[in-house]
Order: structure tokens, then sequence, then C-alpha cells
């Protein structure tokens, strides 16, 4: 009794390379065959649920009904820094924000050109492109120059918001000592200081002059003392 072999049919493998991925899907389909998503990769250019790859090739001569493995693009991990010099403060943190990055240190500088309340720097540049959840540094302007500034209230204030309140005022943070104090929080603010002598709140000094200042911090040997007790 004679043998018959069967062989399944040869056809060739339609292109989907730059296809939408629900296209593709339809277009393999309809020729008998099975799509499979094997990976998918970022790309700054192509939108997300693109082909990029198949396996086999586009035009090859395979059989009806094989599966056809894919990779598609999905959004990518990085963006691009937008121009934030000349937007305001609150601009420049919803663009930073809108691109997928977060808003990093806010330094604060006196300006010739730009009005108080307008980024005047930015780092990394414009343009640039970051991983998304990045920093972007701003500086903004204060204005322009005034003849001098006067030292804020900081004492008793916790270390961050006390430097953040000396930049805003126009002047830079010098030195920063350290007191053991164990009945106040640690970075509490104790006194100031310039060119080594104590200075109080409201003594005038000259913009972008250096601030020292003097901070609480406990003492580690009597914490851990104190937690070997119980």
């Amino acid at each position: 009794m004679p043998i018959y072999i069967h062989h399944n049919k040869e056809v060739i493998l339609p292109d989907i390379v730059g296809k939408k991925y629900s296209e593709a899907r339809d277009i393999l389909k309809s020729k008998g065959f099975k799509i499979i998503v094997e990976e998918k990769k970022s790309d700054d250019i192509v939108p997300p649920d693109i082909v990029l790859i198949q396996n086999p090739r586009p035009n090859s001569v395979v059989r009806k009904g094989r599966r056809v493995y894919v990779t598609l693009s999905t959004i990518a991990n990085t963006a691009v820094v937008p121009s934030l010099i000349g937007n305001s403060e609150r601009e420049a943190e919803i663009k930073i924000n809108n691109s997928g990055l977060n808003i990093g240190l806010i330094e604060r500088d006196f300006s010739s050109f730009y009005p108080e309340g307008v980024v005047i720097n930015q780092s990394p540049l414009s343009g640039t492109k970051a991983r998304k959840g990045e920093l972007v540094n701003i500086t903004v302007s204060l204005g322009k120059f005034p003849d001098e500034i006067i030292v804020p209230d900081i004492e008793g204030k916790n270390l961050e918001i006390a430097k953040d309140e000396i930049r805003k005022a126009g002047l830079k943070i010098g030195k920063i000592y350290h007191i053991v104090k164990n009945d106040l929080l640690p970075n509490t603010i104790l006194g100031m200081g310039f060119n080594n002598e104590p200075i109080s709140s409201g003594t005038p000094l000259k913009p972008g002059d250096s601030l020292d200042i003097i901070v609480s911090e406990i003492d580690t040997s009597l914490v851990n003392a104190d937690s070997a007790i119980f």
C-alpha cells in the first residue's frame, strides 16, 4: 500500500516591519500565521507598538501556520530637557514635570538682565537627552544687584530651610559648624557668622557674601549608650 507524505504549504512571509501591532497581527492572521511578541524595546523616535523586528525575516519562504516572533517599540526611557531660561520658576517646574523629569536644586542669583523670579540658568542645557526622572537644576533671578543684603532670621530653623532662605536673600552658604546639643533636633540653626565673627539677623551684607552657620548635632555615643540600656 503506497505511503503518502503530506507537506505543509510554503508561502512568502509578509513584511510587517514598521506597522502597528494590531495591523501586523491582522495581516499575519489573514495569511494563516500567528504573531508572538518576543521583546519590547524603548525607542526615542518610533511611536509605541510598532514592529521593529520580525523573525523569520520579511519575504522569507516559510510553512503556512508557523509562529512569527516580533519585537515591538515601547515608550522611550529618555526625555529631552526643555528650554527653561526666560521662563518663570513655576513655568519651568511645569515644563520639567511634563517632560518626565524632576526639579532638582533651585539656586538664586542676581541678574542685570532678567527680572526677579525668572530662570537665568539651567543644568542640563536645553535639548540634552536625559533619562526620565533625572533632576534638572535651575537658577532663578533675584532681580538687579542691590546695594546691600539684610541677613535673614534663620535661628531655630532647620538647616535645609535656612539654606533656602539664605540663597533667596542673595547670600551664599559659607562654612557649616556643628555643636553637640542633645536637647535639640539635629541640624537646628544655633547662630551665624561672617568673616569669623558672630553676626545677627538684620545685619547688612553685600550681595554674594558668604554666611557661616552653626547647627546642632546629637552626641552619637550617648545615643548608642541609651540604646544599649533598653
